[in-house]
């Protein structure tokens, strides 16, 4: 921590960059902004640098600085290289009208919403593996926010590598993205991520029990899901049900894969529950 002269040091720092807001206390500065790892807060543009912008304590005061950036940080449509936070501050990141990242000096206690910046090094392997499955699939955030699958700010944190996202809230990515159950874990304890759905075939005895138990996970999600359906009449009736049913035949499809490579009875229960579940709901969109 780069911190001049005497006193107090700052209270905590409120950070917020789209739908991710994080709570920096002084002894975690300097805390980096960037596109890629080592940056704690990552932003996934083009025009942001891989460290991009430093948040650091100087003089015991907040200071947000440009660090070696291609395009620069901007305050007032003008570039500099350095400035004080003071009580707040936006700063926009890569062009006078780029992206903003608000700064604000939190005397009270974090906002719950609010995230203390924390990396791990596994959440964001895996949360940059499905930031690129996302892009190679076209799903913006809000289209996972739309179809139930996680929130904007649950994505955010993840992507970025500050927080763990529920067993069922990684259930249902997986599904959603074509992955195999398990996948996502499998990528944060240093697995490559699966290149597609068909590439994934489990033969391995613990492999194959995690994804067991994953997609029974996954498919008591659904069945969650379909006990909140919208009624009927709702016009988001038969969306919501094609979004399930979806859901239902990436898991079928992920029990055959597994299938293929050893013969298990419990495969075979529950590919039947599966497929009773399916058909249910079919009947229900009849």
């Amino acid at each position: 921590m780069d911190v001049h002269g005497s006193g107090e040091p700052p209270a905590a720092l409120s950070i917020r960059c789209g739908d991710a807001a994080y709570t920096v206390q002084p002894a975690d500065a300097p805390v980096l902004i960037g596109r890629e790892m080592p940056a704690q807060i990552r932003i996934n543009d083009p025009r942001i640098s891989r460290i991009h912008a430093r948040v650091d304590v100087r003089g015991g005061r907040w200071a947000v600085s440009d660090a070696g950036s291609t395009n620069g940080i901007y305050v007032d449509g003008r570039r500099e290289q350095s400035l004080d936070v003071g009580a707040a501050a936006v700063v926009y990141l890569g062009h006078a009208d780029g992206i903003p990242v608000a700064f604000a000096v939190d005397r009270a206690a974090a906002a719950p919403a609010t995230t203390e910046i924390a990396i791990d090094a596994g959440i964001a392997r895996a949360g940059a593996a499905v930031v690129e499955r996302r892009e190679e699939l076209g799903y913006p955030p809000q289209r996972l926010e739309v179809d139930g699958v996680l929130s904007r700010e649950v994505l955010a944190a993840f992507e970025s590598g500050h927080a763990w996202p529920a067993d069922d809230e990684r259930a249902r990515l997986e599904t959603y993205l074509g992955w195999p159950p398990g996948a996502v874990a499998a990528v944060r304890a240093g697995s490559p991520a699966p290149e597609d759905e068909s590439t994934e075939i489990l033969s391995d005895t613990v492999q194959v029990e995690v994804m067991v138990d994953a997609v029974e996970l996954a498919l008591g999600g659904v069945r969650a899901r379909i006990d909140q359906a919208p009624p009927r009449t709702d016009p988001a009736y038969p969306g919501y049900l094609d979004t399930l049913l979806g859901d239902l035949r990436r898991l079928e499809a992920t029990v055959l894969n597994a299938g293929r490579a050893t013969r298990r009875t419990d495969l075979t229960r529950l590919l039947d529950d599966i497929r009773r579940t399916h058909d249910d709901l079919n009947a229900a969109r009849a």
